[in-house]
């Protein structure tokens, strides 16, 4: 596990991070309050904080606290209060702050150890919890849910700042490959869409049966729609063998780039749009939207602009 050890006596801070690293835990240790809460906020993966409660420069109260606000966004951290005290009342007030345990110092080794097992265990839970509630179980994508609350927060962190494009995507006579072939087969085709769309971005959310998401971040108009261009040759002259049949299929792309003023909604919207137009001009083809194809003629060098 990835640990943050806010302790400000020099003597219990390494003993801790002793017994912390025999247990070959990764430890990233601090003396200030204010140093380790700024690397608890830039550093995503981190599992459990260990804070003691009688820092000079900085409230373990309020760290415990603004970890369990983090954990909430980020689905996964364990906080274990520490402190010399052992009065109810702080134990109280400090599960009250959002810790999840509380230690008395100086800690026992083996009484450390075994709630740190018990933390494991609960960011396990807490982690298969999040994979369940976020991912589509079939492709391992993200669900439409998901993928909203993410490109949502992704839009609000960039601004303007970074360029970001929607393709929308689908697969184009889906219900007859199921009619025909089955439904395994059908599995088989999503997870093989899946798995070619994977190659030009990991930012992908199965958003129907076999309806499709993609953003792409910090290439241009252009690329975006190369990459969607890519994306459809590439499933048009794949053979997908399953259950001992040989299935071509195609698929039918939109695309549209975040404008000034622009939410997730709108941007799908308009990528969506351009995908209709697409399956109504004869399928398997990418369809730019509206908006963004006078200002780019040479975006028709990979794909249609209708």
């Amino acid at each position: 596990m990835r640990i943050v050890l806010v302790e400000d006596n020099d003597e219990d801070r390494e003993a801790i991070r002793t017994i912390l690293e025999q247990r070959r835990e990764s430890v990233f240790a601090f003396h200030c309050g204010d140093s380790a809460w700024e690397f608890v906020q830039k550093t995503p993966d981190i599992d459990v904080v260990i804070v003691s409660l009688n820092l000079e420069d900085a409230s373990g109260l309020e760290i415990c606290w603004n970890c369990r606000i983090l954990a909430a966004e980020r689905k996964a951290m364990y906080v274990v209060a520490i402190s010399e005290y052992t009065n109810a009342d702080m134990l109280v007030e400090a599960l009250d702050s959002g810790a999840d345990d509380f230690l008395h110092k100086p800690l026992q080794e083996d009484i450390l150890l075994a709630r740190l097992r018990v933390a494991e265990r609960v960011i396990m839970l807490q982690k298969q919890l999040v994979q369940l509630a976020n991912r589509d179980p079939m492709t391992n994508l993200y669900n439409r849910r998901a993928f909203f609350e993410k490109a949502h927060a992704l839009i609000e962190k960039q601004g303007d700042a970074h360029p970001v494009s929607a393709i929308m995507f689908d697969i184009d006579h889906f219900k007859s490959v199921n009619d025909r072939f089955g439904h395994d087969v059908g599995d088989q085709v999503i997870k093989t869409v899946t798995k070619i769309a994977l190659g030009e971005s990991d930012f992908i959310g199965r958003l129907g049966g076999e309806e499709f998401a993609v953003l792409i971040q910090g290439q241009s108009f252009f690329a975006a729609a190369c990459a969607a261009n890519r994306i459809r040759e590439m499933i048009e002259h794949t053979t997908i063998i399953a259950e001992g049949n040989k299935v071509q299929i195609t698929s039918s792309f939109g695309v549209a780039r975040l404008q000034e003023g622009d939410d997730i909604y709108a941007l799908l919207k308009r990528a969506d749009r351009a995908l209709y137009r697409s399956k109504n001009n004869g399928r398997n083809m990418v369809t730019i939207d509206r908006s963004q194809a006078a200002k780019r003629s040479d975006i028709s060098s990979c794909c249609a602009a209708q």
